[in-house]
């Protein structure tokens, strides 16, 4: 198989989103998918691993882990820790029974 006729990241979710089971879970985690970018993102871009993040931010190594991979919503007392620690923000929105996070002008 050629990488061209390989299907996109978006096109492989799309259709497992057919599945309503899968729609309901990979919905819900929507949330925690952003803070994950934010943390990523935030990491990679001043070189640090899971375990500086984590004690820069006064968490555990594991901690930091289990933000990244996204499998379930963060509390708000680590979203504050990491905004403090880091200068990240979350504006977040919370309505109809879901959090997202949204994006300030």
């Amino acid at each position: 198989m050629k990488l061209s006729e390989l299907k996109t990241l978006d096109q492989v979710i799309e259709e497992h989103r057919q599945d309503p089971e899968f729609r309901e879970e990979w919905d819900a985690l929507a949330f925690s998918r952003k803070v994950a970018n934010q943390v990523i993102a935030y990491r990679v871009e001043h070189g640090l691993t899971q375990r500086a993040l984590a004690e820069q931010v006064g968490l555990k190594q594991p901690a930091v882990a289990r933000l990244e991979i996204a499998e379930t919503q963060p509390r708000l007392e680590t979203l504050a820790k990491l905004s403090k620690a880091t200068g990240l923000t979350f504006d977040l929105h919370v309505a109809n029974g879901a959090v997202e996070i949204v994006q300030v002008a």
